[in-house]
């Protein structure tokens, strides 16, 4: 978590027409590669992909109301630390009242399937909000300059920065800590317990998950572990499935429906670029590029 720190207000979120679309991509690609695992993991009578769509945005909306709130009001640098306990928070103690109701939740794998949905969408605002303001405040701070063309190369060694990596890196705790979340909320509604009770339980799963991530300072081997876990028990929550022996949906449908998702999340993704643009400050980049970017200019010309 060292790579996460403050950047300072004088940075604008994109002024690049190359990195409007790159940032968002990218900050989209960590969801998506969730979203498909568990929709995939999700085999017997799996959700309607609408209702999933529908949590993943609501996820959006409700991350991406929450930082502008908060940056209106505090001046938010980045949504790290403990803001991230805030995004898992509101989602545990929101899912089980939101879902009391949800007709299609019927098996305990279903609360993995909807929590990670909407987590997996307030995780791409905070990507969308954090990404830009990284790499502003890293050697590579030209590439948000609105003359700039960076290469495919260029975006490489973007992405391969260890503050890049830090951030994509805190987007999957959160994503594992939904996926704990998910797993108790489903065995507490489907046994008949009571939302509020449900919201507790959540609340200390998730905050625990989150919580290790923070007091252990972004530890791989704490990551792993939580990693494990989750795993283990959405594993053992499908493996006990009632609709084992239920239709399944077909290959092409599945293939329209995760194309129509990919749209989807990549659409909210540039539009909170858009929306994030719109509110920032004057930009006040670096103006000299570094070495990497020089080298790589001169190959091309």
């Amino acid at each position: 978590m060292e790579f996460l720190r403050g950047t300072g207000q004088d940075y604008c979120c994109y002024n690049s027409a190359p990195m409007l679309v790159y940032l968002p991509v990218v900050a989209a690609l960590l969801s998506l590669g969730m979203l498909a695992l568990v929709y995939a993991a999700d085999l017997y009578e799996r959700e309607p992909i609408e209702r999933i769509q529908n949590w993943f945005l609501l996820g959006f909306l409700v991350q991406l109301v929450l930082i502008l709130i908060i940056d209106g009001v505090t001046g938010l640098d980045l949504w790290s630390g403990a803001w991230i306990l805030v995004t898992v928070g509101v989602a545990a103690i929101a899912l089980p009242f939101s879902l009391r109701h949800e007709s299609e939740l019927d098996e305990r794998f279903d609360g993995i399937v909807y929590t990670v949905a909407c987590l997996a969408g307030a995780t791409s605002v905070i990507h969308v909000h954090n990404l830009p303001k990284i790499t502003a405040a890293s050697v590579f701070g030209s590439v948000l300059a609105p003359d700039t063309a960076p290469g495919l190369r260029d975006l490489l060694i973007l992405a391969g920065s260890e503050a890049f990596a830090a951030d994509l890196a805190q987007g999957l705790a959160i994503l594992v800590a939904a996926v704990l979340i998910g797993a108790t909320l489903g065995v507490l509604q489907l046994g008949g317990r009571r939302p509020a009770i449900a919201a507790a339980a959540c609340l200390a799963v998730g905050l625990a998950a989150a919580g290790l991530e923070l007091i252990s300072g972004g530890s791989w081997g704490v990551r792993a572990t939580l990693v494990v876990a989750a795993c283990t028990v959405a594993i053992l929550l499908k493996r006990r499935s009632v609709f084992r022996k239920g239709p399944q949906t077909t290959e092409s449908e599945i293939l329209v429906q995760g194309v129509k998702t990919v749209l989807m999340v990549l659409g909210a993704t540039l539009l909170a670029a858009a929306v994030l643009a719109a509110m920032a400050p004057p930009p006040d980049l670096p103006t000299e590029l570094p070495t990497e970017f020089r080298r790589t200019t001169v190959e091309r010309s």
